[in-house]
């Protein structure tokens, strides 16, 4: 199971390098093609995890002028 970030950036918002760091801290690794972060899942996740997940995503980036399209695929 996965779930794939595509952020769109600012020039008034945050630098890609900070949003890297909040992402790798949160567990998302870079990727490349149509997203730009996956979190791969050691096991099948609940919807209530997956939601857990987005919030703690959500909160770090309030203030970060990047807006963010999620996809989670099991």
């Amino acid at each position: 199971m996965r779930t794939y970030v595509r952020m769109i950036f600012h020039s008034e918002g945050a630098s890609p390098e900070s949003v890297l760091k909040v992402m790798r801290d949160l567990g998302f690794e870079e990727s490349m093609g149509m997203h730009d972060f996956v979190y791969k899942w050691k096991e099948k996740a609940s919807i209530d995890e997956v939601i857990r997940l987005i919030s703690a995503m959500h909160a770090r980036m309030k203030g970060l002028n990047v807006n963010y399209e999620i996809t989670t695929i099991s």
